[in-house]
C-alpha cells in the first residue's frame, strides 16, 4: 500500500477514514501531532488551519506517495486556500468525506477541493462504504 497522508480541517473525518482503510485497530482522535499508523499519516488539523503550520505539512508529505485532502460535505465554508495543492510535488488527491449526512452538500466540498487543486476526486462515507473501494485501489 502507498504511504498516503491526509489533511484536511479539525474533524473532517481524516481519523475515520484512516480507521476504515487499515482494517486493523485504529482508535480515531483528534491528532495533535503527526501521527503513522502503517501506511498511512494523519496530520492535526490545526496544520491546514493556521498558515504558519504549511512548512510542517510540507516536510511531513517527504514521507508520502499520495496526499489526500479531505473536506467535510456538511461544512458550508472551507479553510483550504485556492490552489493549496501546488505547493506539494506528491500525487494529491481530493476526498470529499460524510456523504451520509442528512446536511451533506457533496457538490459544494468538491468545488472547495477543485478550488485548492486536487483532480481526482473522490466522494466518501465511512458509514456506509462508499467511495472507500475506489479509494483503495489508488493507495493499493
Amino acid at each position: 500500500m502507498k504511504k498516503t497522508m491526509f489533511v484536511g480541517e479539525t474533524r473532517s473525518g481524516k481519523s475515520s477514514l484512516i480507521k476504515v482503510l487499515s482494517g486493523e485497530f485504529y482508535s480515531p482522535r483528534r491528532a495533535m501531532a503527526v501521527e503513522h499508523f502503517g501506511p498511512f499519516i494523519n496530520t492535526p488539523g490545526e496544520f491546514l488551519e493556521n498558515s504558519w503550520f504549511y512548512h510542517a505539512l510540507i516536510t511531513s508529505s517527504a514521507d508520502c506517495q499520495v496526499l489526500a485532502i479531505v473536506q467535510d460535505a456538511t461544512r458550508r465554508a472551507s479553510l483550504i486556500p485556492p490552489l493549496f495543492t501546488s505547493m506539494f510535488n506528491r500525487r494529491v488527491i481530493g476526498l470529499v468525506s460524510k456523504i451520509d449526512a442528512p446536511s451533506a452538500d457533496p457538490v459544494l466540498a468538491e468545488r472547495f477541493l477543485r478550488q485548492a487543486g486536487a483532480k481526482g476526486i473522490i466522494h466518501t462515507s465511512c458509514v456506509t462504504g462508499e467511495g472507500i473501494e475506489q479509494l483503495l485501489e489508488i493507495i493499493s
